[in-house]
């Protein structure tokens, strides 16, 4: 029996996450659950199951916008890849711009992470999940599929 899915999706613009959802319905993709956290410490209470996010499950796959208020996108990295009950959740790290310097430093910190240019639209972002379905089924053998 498979399982669902779960996301958690750090972007402070509830647009963004729509659009994901959008997408994820207009692909017919099943059994994934989406949650959303607006900024880092939000994040880092649903990742370490604290209040309000007891019950919160632990996600099998991160969406991370760099730019975020409060603490950034990459310090939020850095804390997750220093957690070792974290450190193995695969991220893709969103940005606006792929020449920024906070990008440059986040993949040079960490090359498993998977960088996108932040989508524009529903297309876009199921381009960005047909990429990562692919990745994990190509090179990481990771039971992460993207049922459509």
């Amino acid at each position: 029996m498979k399982r669902d899915i779960n996301i958690l999706m750090v972007e402070e613009d509830r647009y963004e996450v729509e659009c994901l959802k959008e997408a994820i319905t207009v692909g017919q993709i099943i059994s994934v659950n989406i949650e959303q956290a607006e900024d880092s410490d939000q994040a880092l209470a649903f990742l370490h199951q604290e209040y309000p996010y007891l019950d919160a499950p632990k996600p099998d796959l991160i969406f991370l916008d760099l730019d975020l208020p409060g603490m950034t996108g990459r310090e939020l990295l850095d804390e997750i890849r220093r957690d070792d009950t974290l450190a193995n959740i695969p991220v893709v790290v969103l940005t606006r711009s792929v020449q920024d310097k906070e990008t440059i430093e986040a993949y040079s910190f960490d090359r498993t992470c998977f960088f996108f240019k932040k989508p524009d639209s529903c297309q876009d972002w199921l381009l960005i999940l047909t990429c990562i379905e692919d990745v994990w089924q190509t090179f990481v053998q990771f039971p992460l599929r993207f049922e459509q």
